[in-house]
């Protein structure tokens, strides 16, 4: 399987059932990953750039319904780096 064949993991997910499709996950986004629609109330917002995705939970916290559910891969819930190693700095 190619990098190309790989399935993007999709961190946002969007409760259709209880999105009113307000565009404020849109508006608050700061890598412009989602996309809604202005002025449409018919259509929910959709995920454009997944793999993008810096998982701050803007969208999840500005959403009036709690819509939005922010998920982590397992690989990130998982990881066993040790911290000084995410820092890059030697332990002397």
């Amino acid at each position: 399987m190619t990098t190309a064949d790989k399935e993007v993991f999709n961190p946002i997910r969007i409760n259709a059932e209880t999105c009113i499709k307000c565009n404020l996950c849109d508006w608050i986004c700061p890598g412009d990953l989602i996309y809604k629609e202005e002025d449409n109330r018919q259509t929910l917002p959709v995920i454009k750039y997944p793999d993008e995705c810096w998982y701050c939970g803007l969208c999840q916290t500005i959403c009036p319904t709690d819509a939005i559910t922010v998920v982590f891969p397992e690989q990130m819930v998982r990881n066993k780096t040790e911290v000084i190693t995410l820092l890059g700095k030697v332990a002397e």
